[in-house]
């Protein structure tokens, strides 16, 4: 069978017939040609915003099967990101006005954080090892080696302070060529 949206939007808004759909004869067939195939979806991403709340450490209670500790995560919704999406949902209402749609889902509320996901639900993981010069505030520096120890290096997305919402494979590429070719040198030069 085909969806009709319209009718679920007419429901939501009190209306006896869908506007523009579920006719029924000529109009059911003219409703098919015109609507079929006619719904919209968005999805919206943004950046999590780097704060000293958000963070990971090794738990001092909990291992996993090997008995190595694990991560646990500490991290909640600033008011930031709750407003990133909350203008992501009244901009997408506006846009299907602006076509001559109809939204078919309700805002969501404040007290639903206005639909966002849980804390690392839709993610790329970047974070943990901040690049940086200052050895007090980050864990490596540009050529992704750890302040501490010259032999470690940490080449993938670890080093991200942030991030918006694309995928970061090409930058961890970016980032990985130039650590290596860094170590190659290093290497030669008989500095590692």
């Amino acid at each position: 069978g085909i969806e009709n949206n319209n009718a679920v939007a007419a429901k939501m808004k009190g209306e006896a017939r869908p506007r523009g759909g579920g006719g029924y004869g000529l109009q059911l067939k003219q409703d098919y040609r015109s609507l079929y195939g006619t719904s919209i979806g968005f999805g919206g991403r943004g950046e999590m915003i780097a704060r000293r709340e958000n963070h990971c450490a090794i738990d001092p209670d909990v291992v996993d099967k090997y008995g190595i500790p694990v991560l646990r995560f500490d991290v909640q919704w600033s008011d930031d990101e709750i407003l990133q999406i909350k203008h992501f949902q009244e901009t997408t209402r506006e846009l299907i006005d602006n076509m001559g749609g109809i939204a078919t889902n309700k805002m969501p509320s404040k007290e639903s954080g206005y639909g966002i996901e849980a804390p690392g639900r839709i993610i790329h993981e970047v974070g943990v090892a901040r690049m940086g010069d200052d050895p007090s505030t980050s864990v490596v520096n540009k050529m992704c080696q750890a302040h501490e120890a010259n032999n470690i290096f940490v080449a993938d997305a670890a080093s991200f302070v942030s991030q918006a919402d694309k995928n970061p494979t090409w930058t961890i590429m970016a980032l990985s060529m130039r650590t290596s070719e860094h170590i190659a040198e290093q290497m030669k030069a008989r500095n590692l």
